[in-house]
């Protein structure tokens, strides 16, 4: 029986999706890195050794977590090309978000003395002027960006998703809010905190969003 030669057909693979693994060990490895600075200037003022100055650690860390996310997402630049212009504001909006909080929450470690307890640093820890004001434009400018670039990238699925969140993290806050003030004021409960009820608006949103996106 005679065989034929086949030619071989490969088919094109589609670029992979870059994973979400490297790009966080990068980003704690910045904040780890800029931890480190920190620690030498304490260990340096303490023994009375010259300092650096205190801008220095995180600017180097910064540079080199912005360098290792551009290399690596260089490296999967194929799959983001691919992707047509919805699905690139979509997750060019997440990323934005990803980032933005990234260097909110290693700021806020950084600016924290040594010795402060998590509890502290959550509630009643001072915080410097540097990072309050810095920290607040980068909420206000990186929400207003990612909301814009979100809300022109989802579809009706994801939008129905996103609205009921939205409702049900506005009944969290409009119904405890009244009754904790008013509990207050009469000495019958702690003084409202804001960012309690803040948290507590964040969870419900996000419950509600991902039953009705995933269900």
């Amino acid at each position: 029986m005679a065989s034929k030669d086949r030619m071989m057909v490969t088919e094109p693979q589609e670029p992979r999706a870059p994973g979400f693994v490297w790009p966080t060990l990068i980003c704690f490895g910045a904040i780890m890195l800029a931890g480190a600075f920190a620690g030498y200037n304490a260990a340096a003022a303490e023994a009375g050794d010259a300092t650096l100055a205190p801008w220095i650690g995180p600017l180097i860390a910064a540079a080199l977590g912005i360098g290792g996310l551009f290399l690596y997402f260089r490296r999967h630049a194929g799959w983001f090309r691919a992707l047509s212009p919805r699905q690139r504001r979509y997750w060019t909006a997440l990323g934005l978000s990803a980032v933005v909080g990234g260097i909110i929450g290693g700021w806020l470690v950084l600016d924290q003395p040594t010795g402060r307890s998590a509890a502290d640093l959550f509630s009643s820890g001072v915080l410097s002027p540097g990072f309050a004001i810095g920290a607040s434009l980068l909420w206000v400018a990186g929400l207003a960006v990612g909301m814009v670039l979100y809300h022109r990238a989802i579809d009706d699925h994801e939008e129905r998703a996103w609205l009921w969140a939205g409702l049900a993290g506005w009944y969290a806050f409009v119904f405890p809010a009244p009754v904790w003030w008013v509990l207050h004021r009469a000495a019958l409960a702690p003084p409202v905190s804001v960012m309690a009820l803040f948290l507590l608006t964040m969870l419900v949103n996000a419950a509600v969003y991902l039953w009705f996106k995933f269900r």
